[in-house]
C-alpha cells in the first residue's frame, strides 16, 4: 500500500486558503501574500511545533543574509510523505511562503523548489507556485503494510486512530473564522492580545477545548470502563469517566470529563477547566466554562463527526457550537510530540 508525496514541475501562482493557517502563523506572517527566496540550506531542525531551517540568501548588494524558515507541523508533513531527509544542509532550494510581519528575514514555507526543478508542497492547502498545474507524482512514500494490518485488527468502534482530512475545511480547523459573539469583558481582554507574544508559538500546551482543534492525529483507547483520548499534540491525555464521577474534582488544563453512550455517539460533559484561552487568537475563556461534546461514529466506522457545545456566559453572549470531523487512518499511529522551543 502506498501513499503519494506530491512533487510537480514548474510555473504559475496558487493561493493558500487562509482558513487553514496554523495558529503560529496568525499575526506573525503575512498570510495575504507569498514571496520567494533562493539560497543554500545551512541548518535543519526537525521538531514540533514546526520544523525550522536556515537559508543563506544573497541579497541585492551581494551580501549573505541568513533567513529563518518555518514549515508545517511534523505530523502534517508526515501525512504528506515528507520526512526530515527530503532536504539537507548544503542543498540549494527556492522557497515560496508568507513573509514576516516583523520586518525580519523569515518566512512560513508553503512550497519548496528543489535544485532539480521538482516542487514540494509543504502544506495540504498548497497550490502549484511555479508549475503549470500539471502535477506530476514523482516520489512515493512507503506506508508500513504491517502497521496498516495492525491498525485494522486493533480497531473496534470508536477505539482507533483518527486524523483530519488535510484539504477539507470541514475537517479542520475547528474554529473556521474569527471567534466572535463575545461579551464586552471578553472583547476588552482579546483587544490586549499580542500574537507575537503568544505562549503557543512554543511548547505551551493548549487547554480544552482549544486542543480539540488539533491538526494532529488522536486515538481513543479503552481504559477499564473509561475512555482515554490520546492526542499527539503536546502528548495530551484526556480521561473520560464513564462510571461513578468524582463529586469534587480539581481544576486542570483539560478539566474533568464524564461520558455516556447514546447509540453510536459518545457524549462527553466537561467542567473545571483551568486555561486562559479558548483559542490561539486571544479569545479568552473563564473557569466557569462548561462543554458538551458529541463524538458520532459513522455506520461503516471510518468517520468520526464532532460537535462542540460551549456554555461560557462570561466569554460569549450565547451558547456557541462548533464542528469538525476526523477519518480513520489505520496506517497512522499517535507519535511522541517531542516539542522544542
Amino acid at each position: 500500500m502506498k501513499r503519494t508525496l506530491q512533487l510537480s514541475l514548474l510555473l504559475g501562482l496558487g493561493a493558500i486558503h487562509a482558513a487553514l493557517a496554523h495558529h503560529s502563523s496568525v499575526g506573525i506572517y503575512d498570510m495575504s501574500r507569498l514571496i520567494e527566496v533562493e539560497g543554500v540550506v545551512t541548518s535543519v531542525l526537525w521538531r514540533n511545533p514546526h520544523p525550522a531551517y536556515t537559508l543563506a540568501v544573497e541579497d541585492e548588494n551581494g551580501e549573505t543574509v541568513e533567513w529563518h524558515i518555518e514549515a508545517g507541523s511534523i505530523s502534517t508533513l508526515r501525512i504528506l510523505g515528507i520526512d526530515r531527509d527530503f532536504i539537507a544542509v548544503g542543498d540549494r532550494v527556492t522557497i515560496a511562503g508568507e513573509p514576516s510581519m516583523r520586518g525580519r528575514p523569515e518566512l512560513f514555507a508553503r512550497n519548496l523548489l528543489l535544485d532539480d526543478s521538482r516542487e514540494v508542497f509543504l502544506s495540504a492547502a498548497s497550490k502549484p507556485f511555479w508549475s503549470d498545474g500539471e502535477t506530476e507524482r514523482l516520489f512515493e512514500a512507503d506506508v508500513d503494510a504491517e502497521q496498516v494490518e495492525r491498525g485494522r485488527q486493533a480497531a473496534t468502534g470508536i477505539f482507533r486512530v483518527w486524523a483530519r482530512v488535510p484539504n477539507d475545511t470541514d475537517s479542520w480547523p475547528l474554529y473556521r473564522a474569527n471567534v466572535g459573539g463575545l461579551t464586552e469583558a471578553a472583547e476588552r481582554i482579546k483587544a490586549q492580545w499580542d500574537p507575537r507574544q503568544s505562549p503557543y508559538l512554543g511548547c505551551t500546551p493548549k487547554g480544552l477545548p482549544n486542543v480539540m482543534g488539533t491538526a494532529y492525529p488522536l486515538e481513543f483507547v479503552q481504559q477499564g470502563e473509561d475512555v482515554l483520548i490520546r492526542l499527539e499534540e503536546s502528548d495530551a491525555r484526556r480521561l473520560i469517566h464513564m462510571g461513578a464521577a468524582d463529586p469534587n474534582p480539581e481544576y486542570s488544563l483539560y478539566g474533568y470529563s464524564t461520558g455516556r453512550w447514546d447509540g453510536n455517539t459518545l457524549i462527553v460533559e466537561t467542567e473545571k477547566i483551568d486555561t486562559k484561552h479558548f483559542h490561539g487568537d486571544g479569545t479568552p475563556q473563564s473557569r466557569n466554562i462548561r462543554l458538551t461534546e458529541y463524538f458520532t461514529l459513522s455506520e461503516n466506522e471510518d468517520r468520526l463527526d464532532y460537535r462542540l457545545v460551549v456554555d461560557d456566559p462570561e466569554t460569549f453572549t450565547e451558547i456557541r457550537e462548533f464542528d469538525r470531523y476526523w477519518m480513520w487512518r489505520p496506517d497512522l499511529t499517535v507519535e511522541p510530540y517531542n516539542c522544542q522551543e
